[in-house]
């Protein structure tokens, strides 16, 4: 289905009245590169829109221009026929009845909830606005004392408060969900997939991002699929197969030449989570945002409770982050930024501080010396580009700060496990090619490699095969030239509710 026909349906949705949102030749342009091209789409009052597309295809872009946090390079948004614009502030948004729930509630945690809900909002007496809001939260099916901390209260608690709030400013119209159940457990999903169709069903339209595929069936009538900025895809979630998905959530990434070695004897297994791995293979363990497969990275990295796995043959419990290394197994955290470099540090020292007088190998060490051929190894073999060694990090692009935090875990003490969560998340399509042939090398000179991620095509570019986790069900998918599909089938077979066992005819 062409994005202009499917556009053409979606008016048909709500003849007889304006579409509640609707973008017109919607665009976004960072200097060079472009964030969305010429996106049209039109969402009626009381749809649920499910919005997909992996990282960099231009949600969080199309969420920020709605809600006013940007403006549009060249375009129109339009909320009930009328054009936002051609400068919208989030406040102007929000007045308007566009509400925006983010995966992390913009909550201040040290105050009462009370206070949250009116922070930086007109008053009233303190009676009146206590009403409104016990109204508001009873709205949303929130049970939240006024005058507790947001501090106490649980993530899914959070965002009721925080989707409360978005309620007292103006009459809702428009409801913008990022990934709004990616930590949240089943009851607690169940219960905002009820508050999600109530305000459909009084006319609010809703935009839900997820990588929660089974979320995206479960609640959107609709699907769209952002691909590299584009509108790729356009349909009722009904026709909707894994094998539609996978197709369209695939970028336009080049074949990867994957280099197939021959894996040598098991290096890791880690009975708990049905996980293992040879020397030389790049193993995929895939599951949902903020999934299992997480939990495992932290564990193995000793950044969590104890783990226990057997290592070459011998059964070691990791319990922290100096005895994974002693044990040679390196842990790459997904978020760059605020787990692993160190943003007032140079380039090099980002890479070097962790091994400054540590053994590396069976007889020298890390020096000045020693360190700068590693680096210089490491910039060449990564292919990392922008300033000198010297310079701090942050003057790196966010690509070539993801090669220093690998460059940290590969070059100066060569694992034995390698163990990353979503390397390539948030790098561009260069950056994500050198990644992948650096993990492949790095598997070729016999470590095991474990990528964990929520993202079907990062497993599909670089493992020989891979796991999907979901709760404590774990299923194995070899790889195949139907690989990407196969992941996302199994995803979905994990996550569909299990049927209860029958009882025999006698019970």
């Amino acid at each position: 289905m062409s994005p202009s026909s499917a556009l053409a349906d979606t008016a048909r949705v709500g003849q007889g009245a304006p579409p509640r949102l609707e973008l017109i030749g919607l665009t976004v342009e960072f200097g060079a590169t472009t964030a969305l091209a010429d996106v049209d789409i039109a969402i009626a009052p009381g749809e649920i829109v499910g919005l997909l597309g992996h990282n960099g295809a231009g949600k969080t872009t199309l969420f920020n221009v709605v809600s006013g946090v940007i403006p549009a390079s060249s375009g129109s948004v339009l909320l009930d026929g009328a054009v936002l614009g051609p400068v919208i502030t989030p406040a102007g948004a929000a007045a308007r009845g566009i509400t925006v729930i983010h995966q992390e509630p913009a909550l201040v945690p040290n105050l009462t909830v009370f206070d949250n809900l009116f922070l930086a909002r007109p008053g009233g007496t303190r009676r009146e606005l206590r009403i409104r809001a016990q109204e508001a939260l009873d709205r949303v099916g929130s049970s939240a004392d006024l005058d507790l901390p947001v501090a106490a209260l649980s993530l899914g608690q959070r965002q009721l408060v925080d989707l409360a709030r978005g309620m007292l400013g103006s009459d809702m119209r428009l409801l913008l969900l990022d990934e709004p159940t990616a930590a949240l457990g089943k009851r607690e999903t169940v219960a905002l997939h009820g508050l999600i169709r109530r305000l459909a069903a009084e006319g609010v339209a809703v935009v839900y991002v997820s990588h929660r595929l089974p979320d995206i069936l479960d609640i959107c009538t609709r699907a769209i699929v952002l691909r590299g900025g584009r509108l790729a895809v356009d349909r009722p979630t009904s026709e909707f197969t894994p094998a539609t998905i996978a197709e369209a959530l695939v970028p336009d990434l080049r074949e990867v030449n994957l280099a197939y070695s021959k894996p040598g004897a098991e290096r890791i297994a880690v009975p708990s989570y049905g996980v293992s791995a040879r020397a030389g293979e790049v193993v995929g363990v895939f599951g949902m945002a903020g999934g299992e497969q997480f939990d495992l990275a932290a564990r193995l990295g000793g950044a969590d409770t104890p783990i226990l796995c057997v290592l070459d043959g011998t059964e070691v419990e990791i319990d922290s982050p100096r005895t994974a290394l002693r044990r040679r197994v390196h842990s790459v955290p997904p978020d760059r930024d605020t787990d692993g470099l160190l943003g007032g540090q140079s380039a090099i020292d980002n890479v070097l501080l962790p091994w400054f007088g540590h053994g590396v190998g069976s007889s020298w060490w890390v020096t000045p010396r020693t360190g700068g051929e590693i680096y210089d190894r490491a910039r060449r073999e990564l292919n990392i580009l922008g300033p000198d060694a010297r310079a701090e990090i942050s003057q790196y692009s966010g690509g070539n700060r993801q090669k220093h935090l690998l460059a940290r875990w590969m070059y100066p003490s060569p694992p034995d496990v390698l163990v990353m969560a979503q390397p390539t998340q948030g790098v561009d399509v260069g950056a994500r090619l050198d990644i992948v042939d650096a993990v492949r090398a790095a598997a070729a000179a016999g470590a095991a490699v474990l990528v964990c991620s929520a993202e079907s095509d990062e497993i599909a570019s670089m493992c020989d095969r891979s796991y999907v986790v979901v709760g404590e069900r774990t299923t194995s998918v070899p790889r195949t030239p139907e690989f990407n599909e196969d992941l996302l089938s199994a995803l979905l077979a994990l996550a569909a509710p299990t049927e209860p066992t029958p009882k025999a005819a006698n019970e």
